[in-house]
């Protein structure tokens, strides 16, 4: 809870606590939203937890449930070019244990699967860290049907 406690605290100190609510959902779960309710989701890095595809598909479904249409479900992941790939504890599919996490790295065709009824947008290329991660900025458009 410490994470959604921060994000409440900076919301109500920057002025947007009546547009910013703070809650703890298990993605793994059903999202408790309505549907077509937002304009936008956006995920750093959620994607490359320790998440099967499997468990990522009713995500995806999710997220584009909840998004209006015409809505952006922009995401980032670490992919299979980066150093930590490849290295440390395989747990599974693309998934390694690298100093006590386990990230999920992602290729191009798991991406493409995973924005099934949405269009991508784009696939770009970042950096971040030390190391450093390289990352993939997905950014998809919610289609009228699915």
């Amino acid at each position: 809870m410490a994470a959604v406690d921060t994000i409440t605290s900076k919301a109500h100190a920057a002025g947007l606590n009546h547009q910013i609510t703070g809650v703890r959902l298990d993605v793994r779960e059903r999202l408790l939203f309505t549907d077509e309710s937002f304009d936008a989701c956006y995920s750093h890095m959620l994607y490359c937890m320790a998440l099967t595809t499997a468990e990522l598909e009713p995500l995806s479904r999710e997220v584009w449930r909840v998004l209006k249409p015409g809505g952006l479900n922009v995401f980032t992941v670490r992919h299979t070019e980066d150093a930590h790939c490849g290295t440390g504890i395989h747990r599974g599919e693309e998934m390694w244990e690298v100093g006590g996490f386990i990230v999920h790295f992602f290729n191009r065709e798991k991406v493409v699967h995973l924005a099934r009824g949405f269009e991508i947008v784009s696939i770009d290329d970042f950096e971040e860290g030390g190391l450093p991660r390289k990352l993939w900025r997905v950014t998809l458009r919610k289609e009228r049907t699915r």
